[in-house]
């Protein structure tokens, strides 16, 4: 009668012998790529697309008691007082009621070209004005 247990031996050693060769034939070709799963589906489903719903309205209660609304019409403001006192210490210069200054002497004679030039000293910018001013009545004698 042979025993139990050589057979038992025989099966690991040759189970040993093929786990070596393979481990030894994965490192010489580098590439070579195994893998073993072990309880995985052969299907995958995907998870149920989301679905929307409209919340409900939301509803609240009312103020607790009621509360008078504003006037819609507001009285005008009272007049202001109908008298002022001047500012103190400045009452202005007094009025002149005599005649007016009169020049000292004639304005200068202007010649015909010289009265156009003054005329027409107004067309130009108002802060060139006196400077053209000036440069004609250079001119008089």
């Amino acid at each position: 009668m042979r025993p139990i247990g050589i057979p038992l031996v025989k099966w690991a050693c040759a189970t040993a012998l093929a786990v070596t060769a393979c481990t030894a034939a994965v490192v010489a070709h580098a590439q070579a790529n195994w893998s073993v799963e072990v309880q995985t589906p052969g299907y995958y489903q995907p998870p149920p697309q989301p679905v929307y719903v409209q919340p409900p309205p939301v509803y609240y209660a009312p103020a607790p008691g009621y509360y008078q609304p504003p006037p819609a019409y507001y009285p005008p403001p009272p007049p202001p007082p109908s008298y002022y006192r001047p500012a103190p210490g400045y009452g202005g210069p007094p009025p002149y009621y005599g005649p007016q200054p009169r020049y000292q002497q004639a304005p200068p004679k202007l010649s015909d070209m010289q009265r156009r030039a003054l005329d027409n000293c107004v067309l130009l910018a108002p802060r060139e004005q006196p400077r053209c001013r000036a440069t004609v009545m250079s001119t008089t004698r």
